[in-house]
């Protein structure tokens, strides 16, 4: 792992989580030579923290911006392939064919109890 390669996570889960990260660890992950793409990722749901409170957050991806999942052999093996877009402080941002930034319309509607 390069000192760069930390400094720009480090300053990626700075600007995202607004707090600084606490340590960095070396994860060794296999990376298999072939995957099964399940299908297009349409939108992604996630729970993080900002300021000690967790935030749910769901990203509808722009047409054209959508990853494939795809499954490796192994366990626990799930990876977003592809794309157009980017993970910024603001969370993932999707782009077009040219780099610009697009917005996807709404088409989901998030149910919380």
């Amino acid at each position: 792992m390069s000192s760069r390669d930390v400094k720009r996570a480090s300053r990626l889960y700075r600007g995202f989580r607004e707090e600084a990260p606490q340590r960095a660890k070396r994860i060794a992950y296999p990376v298999p030579r072939a995957v099964a793409v399940m299908g297009h990722v349409e939108f992604i749901g996630y729970v993080t923290t900002h300021r000690g409170k967790a935030h749910l957050y769901i990203h509808e991806f722009a047409p054209g911006s959508r990853p494939a999942m795809a499954a490796g052999p192994g366990r626990n093996q799930l990876y977003l392939v592809g794309g157009r877009y980017r993970v910024t402080s603001r969370g993932i941002v999707d782009r077009d064919a040219s780099g610009k930034e697009v917005h996807a319309r709404s088409r989901y509607r998030v149910l919380t109890r």
